[in-house]
């Protein structure tokens, strides 16, 4: 019986279908030789409460995420920076995959991560569309992998992973290149597609849906060149205003007042015009360069000794084979959006090396808004990748042996890069242990609801331990990590705790830790005659003699002043 040409796959269907396949081939090939296979085991989390600082926060934010009841907006977390609470959003916890397997929370392992899977899933879509990219210009699939394969040895890329795990997600830069060749190309607007990218971008990272935001602009400038049809322009950039609030909303991202998510550092965490030849620690064979600020490392986007061999060759293969003016009205869109995106990475503040550019004072309304997004370093990452697709692009089309030099490229981008990628192995066997060992920890976590951290500020260097005892325990944690967050507002309410606890309105359910030789000294002068104050695995313990711990049967004496 003949096969229905309704249910044939298109020969564009088949090689989209052999491009994920290899894709996720090399990418697990990839994964592995940069990370190891351990961070694919979903129960080993060990090595990531090890680990602490920016990659425990984001494992603790999940997992605080996972056992808050469902709210509107979808990503409320209610117990931890309490009575506050926050939104995974603001716990770089990436919104997407936390929602998706919060659904499957009853069936999911008591311990489950999905940092491992969320990067191999990143360097996976750096080859998918990588390989669409150059598929615009190669037919064969060893010259596509072999340029995806470049793509994947990025230094801004490698650099992110175990670290800023939402910020591996740079496929989507890509994957907003690829949909305006499409548009250029073949004249296809892929309307929806560009949606779909925005939507996924704004439930991983914000920074990379608004790096979207002027490559969308070069695919409707290319769209309206050809249609001339201004109503239909108007009509899509509304359409994808509103549903992209709609979406920010529902997920939290607007939660915090606008004060609320100015920070300082903008300027200091910005790029130096040097950030393309500045191995900083990640070269086997060339020093870092010096910095303007401390900050700079946020611009890491060291092009690699393979790009840096390919781009000369690059550019004296345009001037001679591809300089037309067809080639520069395709070219001039992305190099004024490389510009401004450049001016952006630079600042107010611009270094070249550590030699000042410029210092611009600027209005402090600008100022504010930039500093929304003050790492304005990241913001590079288009121009990088514009680069690297550069050199790529001139060599597929214009050389012999294209392959066998890719190879080379490729070889050489690996030996110069070894020392980043072997800084990020994980060693999923390693245990953690918590400082809090005592047994007074499991008996009070049996009478009592809040722990209570006093100062209620900079609490970076005691919090984490306690996170994780109030998380286990269903327990509330006044302070925490988060990336944005009303950190006065938290303030505030300590100092108010702390006058109640002068004036001897003293919970009986909430433990207090007072860290600090200036808190410790008030609390020893106020709090003594009021309060029991401890010392226990090393850690300051006020709390009630109401408090039932007293009454427990565990003896205390060996660590408590009583009043």
């Amino acid at each position: 019986m003949p096969v229905s040409s309704r249910n044939k796959i298109s020969p564009r269907g088949i090689k989209l279908i052999i491009t994920l396949g290899l894709s996720l081939l090399f990418g697990l090939a990839w994964f592995i030789l940069f990370y190891g296979p351990s961070p694919l085991n979903f129960t080993s989390v060990d090595w990531i409460y090890k680990a602490g600082g920016d990659l425990f926060q984001t494992q603790i934010g999940w997992e605080w995420f996972r056992q808050t009841p469902w709210h509107f907006p979808l990503g409320r977390i209610d117990l931890y920076g309490y009575p506050f609470g926050t939104y995974v959003t603001y716990m770089n916890s990436i919104p997407l995959p936390a929602i998706f397997f919060k659904l499957f929370t009853a069936v999911l392992p008591k311990h489950f991560q999905y940092l491992g899977l969320w990067n191999l899933l990143s360097i996976v879509g750096q080859m998918f569309f990588g390989m669409l990219i150059l598929g615009e210009f190669t037919p064969s699939y060893f010259k596509k992998i072999l340029g995806a394969s470049l793509l994947v040895l990025s230094t801004t890329l490698i650099f992110r992973a175990f670290y800023h795990d939402s910020l591996t997600s740079q496929w989507i830069i890509l994957a907003g290149i690829w949909l305006i060749l499409m548009q250029y190309r073949h004249r296809e607007s892929r309307r929806a597609a560009w949606i779909l990218l925005f939507a996924v971008a704004l439930v991983i990272h914000i920074y990379l849906m608004v790096m979207l935001v002027p490559l969308w602009a070069i695919s409707l400038f290319f769209r309206f060149k050809r249609e001339k049809n201004t109503r239909m322009l108007l009509v899509d950039i509304f359409v994808m205003m509103g549903l992209m609030l709609l979406l920010g909303y529902s997920t939290g991202l607007f939660s915090l007042r606008a004060g609320d998510l100015y920070l300082k550092g903008f300027g200091y965490y910005s790029w130096n015009l040097d950030g393309f030849f500045d191995p900083q620690q990640t070269s086997a064979l060339f020093h870092a360069l010096p910095a303007g600020t401390a900050g700079q490392y946020e611009g890491l986007s060291y092009l690699g000794l393979g790009n840096l061999v390919t781009l000369p060759f690059a550019l004296f293969l345009f001037f001679k084979k591809e300089l037309s003016r067809r080639h520069l009205l395709f070219l001039l869109p992305f190099a004024v959006v490389s510009l401004l995106f450049t001016l952006f990475a630079l600042s107010n503040e611009a270094f070249v090396s550590t030699h000042s550019l410029w210092n611009i004072q600027l209005p402090d309304f600008i100022f504010k808004v930039f500093s929304l997004f003050r790492a304005s370093a990241r913001f590079i990452w288009p121009v990088f990748y514009f680069v690297v697709l550069f050199g790529l692009v001139m060599l597929v089309r214009n050389t012999r042996f294209t392959a066998l030099i890719l190879l080379l490229v490729v070889v050489l981008q690996l030996i110069d890069l070894q020392p980043l990628y072997a800084s990020k192995k994980v060693n999923g066997v390693e245990a953690y242990r918590s400082e809090l060992q005592s047994e007074f920890w499991q008996t009070a976590a049996q009478t009592n609801q809040h722990v209570f951290i006093y100062p209620a500020e900079d609490a970076w260097t005691v919090y984490e331990p306690f996170a994780l005892y109030t998380l286990h325990n269903n327990m509330t944690l006044n302070w925490g990590y988060f990336s944005r967050a009303n950190y006065a507002e938290i303030a505030n309410f300590g100092r108010h705790t702390w006058e109640d606890l002068k004036a001897d309105h003293v919970a009986k359910d909430t433990l207090f830790i007072i860290w600090g030789d200036d808190a410790l000294a008030q609390a020893k002068q106020f709090l003594s005659d009021k309060m029991l104050i401890c010392q226990i695995d090393g850690y300051e313990v006020a709390f009630s003699p109401n408090n039932p711990v007293v009454q427990s049967g565990f003896d205390l004496k060996p660590y408590c002043a009583f009043p």
